[in-house]
């Protein structure tokens, strides 16, 4: 009766000795897991930061004021061009300057093909 009261015991302590094993190399995977996983984010965090500054840099409105002009030949508003809405009608002709049908002209096309 002794002897199998101590195989079974001895049984008992090696499954829970083997459970106990497997449960620890689960944890230390699951935290290796984690591990990986704060790094990357930690990255994706830096690399956001990187991008903002970008972004911040890249939206500087005197480079975007000199870029406009560069490219698009845009210039900065002047007080003549600013008219009430009473005063519309005598600013706008009635007939459109340019008559594409009539020309044979397409003035936007002419535009991108300069820029190119």
């Amino acid at each position: 009766m002794h002897k199998f009261l101590n195989f079974t015991l001895v049984v008992a302590v090696l499954i829970s000795g083997f459970a106990l094993y497997s449960l620890e190399h689960k944890t230390r995977g699951i935290e290796r897991g984690i591990t990986v996983a704060e790094r990357g984010i930690d990255a994706e965090v830096e690399n956001m930061r990187f991008l903002n500054a970008e972004w911040s840099s890249l939206t500087r409105p005197d480079r975007l004021k000199r870029l406009a002009e560069q490219h698009l030949g845009l210039t900065t508003l002047k007080a003549q061009q600013i008219v009430k809405l009473s005063e519309l009608g005598q600013k706008v002709p009635a007939e459109p300057i340019i008559k594409l049908e009539a020309q044979g002209t397409d003035p936007i096309g002419a535009i991108i093909d300069k820029m190119q």
